[in-house]
């Protein structure tokens, strides 16, 4: 998945390449038929075309990446997996002692479960006292895998 630091590689590459290619327009037309402004004016606004479009890109694509990682992750878990992590999720934050009392299973099941939802990078956990708060990670708390949410 690209990062914000990669989009602004490719945003000055695509500022560098429109520069170059104004200013060969510019020589190449000479400099009776236009002038400075006007060729500014045209390398300015295509910059902040390709801009724009790039931004909007990148948000589209790493939104699909996202909503696709949390579905494919979603289809890879067991039934009981799926009920531990919509109990996280409904609370938005679970205690694992009170979460096998309201599951109905056995205290080993939930622990291996949470494990595998930890694993597969849906939950996290860290310690609480003699417990373990449970928490949704953010790919998963969001509307895309939320409660409601179907594979």
């Amino acid at each position: 998945m690209i990062n914000l630091r990669d989009l602004a590689w490719i945003l000055v590459l695509v500022i560098i390449l429109q520069l170059v290619l104004g200013g060969i327009l510019y020589m190449f037309i000479g400099v009776e038929h236009l002038s400075l402004q006007s060729v500014s004016l045209s390398v300015l606004l295509m910059v902040t075309a390709s801009t724009s479009v790039a931004v909007l890109l990148y948000w589209i694509v790493n939104r699909y990446a996202k909503e696709r990682a949390v579905r494919t992750a979603m289809m890879a878990m067991s039934e009981d997996e799926e009920k531990v992590l919509r109990e996280v999720l409904s609370q938005g934050e679970a205690r694992q002692d009170q979460l096998w009392k309201e599951l109905d299973l056995s205290r080993g099941k939930l622990s291996a479960l949470i494990n595998n939802l930890v694993e597969k990078n849906a939950i996290a956990k860290e310690r609480y006292r003699r417990t373990n708060l449970l928490k949704p990670t953010d790919e998963f708390s969001s509307p895309i895998g939320g409660p409601d949410y179907e594979s």
